[in-house]
């Protein structure tokens, strides 16, 4: 559906995607950001924005199946309250340290785009993180992303990542420690001074270990506003920060958002793999001269046939079937061929104090890695092809042609489409 829309000066209307917006003459205001005549927007079927009229305008819109336009009720559409909200942070003065929290669907990832914009617009270099491992727009899924935009936007998936930082989960909940450790990574990356930071977060926000999270990233990130898009989250992290000097502000949230499932949650996640493996390629990387983190399998003393005969009782029985294994801490791995299937009870182990982790050829197949080079600095990501572990090589599909020093394991597996088909809960590698 086409329409000629004429926007008088201070009127706001909303668009859903799938949307494009021409700008025909005068100039609005849309995700904080300014568009004047001959501008043309593109709104993905997963937004909606408000747009604001900066002076008579005329616009074209083009709605898509599933797209809308609307004119909200008094009340329900923040433009205003925004651009007040950033007239308030503006008065800090020096660098600022920006972090976004709120629930699922409250307009996280909209405050950081408008936050940003008005910064650029005001001509101050911004960086934008994105830790929301999720959903992650900048970046790919099971990292963290950067970006320095320079140029207005819509959305976070607009920008093209300065930097990522890899932590190996979709969920910072399975992985709190690695996730703290790349968040600081980040954080310490600007310590020199001359920029804006903007951190979005995911949703994660009830429970304890949620709240525990949110308050080490403030910890860690030492902001200078904690932007907060819900009344009782408001209430909490105002109370935990009142000794402090950061300023805590309530948000209002839009009343209408494009709200997402998790089957679009799904589909987002495999777009990004998709837009980063699409150009990837398959390289063979030496064992022996790789930094493994995570490895445990690998990392472990390695156990010819002859040494698994001190550890298994009833070697004869399956010592054809074994390619690889070695011992760490008191646990026992053992590889075998692909296709056979042992049952774990069938192997009688010597001692009762080793635990056994069996795996067969083929299980780390999918598993998605962080990139590091020799430095140990995250570059890229990659997918565990195969291990050759008689020639000692690992094959990984990976988007990165510089050097690879090391490869860290996540727990995050990609089918052949590079969707996600499962998370991994036992040491495969």
């Amino acid at each position: 559906m086409n329409v000629n829309l004429v926007m008088d000066f201070g009127k706001v209307v909303r668009v859903a995607g799938p949307a494009s917006v021409e700008v025909i003459s005068g100039e609005v205001l849309v995700a904080g950001a300014s568009f004047t005549s001959g501008s043309r927007l593109v709104i993905n079927r997963y937004r909606s924005y408000g747009i604001k009229a900066l002076r008579r305008s005329e616009l074209r819109v083009v709605l898509g199946d599933g797209g809308s336009l609307d004119e909200p009720q008094s009340g329900e559409e923040v433009i205003d309250s925004w651009l007040s909200l950033y007239d308030e942070i503006i008065k800090y003065g020096g660098d600022l340290r920006i972090i976004v929290i709120g629930p699922p669907e409250s307009g996280k990832t909209s405050l950081t785009a408008f936050i940003a914009n008005r910064l650029i617009s005001s001509g101050r270099d911004v960086y934008v993180v994105d830790s929301d491992v999720g959903q992650a727009d900048i970046s790919v899924p099971c990292t963290i992303g950067v970006a320095r935009p320079k140029e207005k936007f819509l959305w976070l998936r607009d920008l093209q990542p300065f930097m990522l930082r890899y932590v190996g989960c979709n969920s910072p909940q399975y992985c709190i420690h690695q996730f703290i450790s790349a968040f600081q990574e980040v954080v310490h990356s600007f310590t020199r001074g001359g920029s804006d930071l903007v951190v979005n977060t995911d949703g994660w926000v009830y429970g304890y270990g949620a709240l525990e999270l949110k308050e080490l990233m403030i910890k860690v990130l030492k902001p200078t506003h904690v932007l907060v898009l819900d009344e009782a989250l408001y209430t909490y992290f105002k109370g935990v920060l009142r000794g402090s000097s950061t300023s805590v502000l309530l948000v209002p949230r839009p009343k209408a958002v494009k709200e997402r499932n998790r089957e679009d949650r799904r589909y987002l996640r495999h777009q990004s793999y998709l837009k980063v493996f699409s150009c990837a390629r398959r390289v063979k990387l030496p064992i022996d001269a790789l930094t493994l983190m995570g490895f445990y399998v690998l990392n472990g003393r390695y156990l010819s046939i002859n040494d698994l005969a001190d550890y298994i009782e009833n070697l004869n029985e399956v010592r054809s079937g074994i390619i690889y294994s070695s011992i760490l801490q008191g646990t026992l791995n053992v590889v075998f061929r692909r296709g056979l299937k042992i049952n774990q009870s069938q192997l009688i182990l010597k001692s009762k104090d080793l635990d056994l982790n069996v795996i067969y050829e083929g299980d780390e197949k999918g598993l998605l890695v962080g990139v590091l080079d020799r430095d140990l600095r995250d570059v890229s990501v990659g997918i565990l092809d195969c291990i050759d572990y008689l020639e000692r090589n690992i094959y990984v599909i990976t988007p990165w042609s510089g050097d690879i020093g090391g490869l860290v394991i996540g727990k995050v597996r990609l089918g052949e489409g590079y969707e996600e088909v499962g998370r991994v809960v036992r040491c495969l590698v």
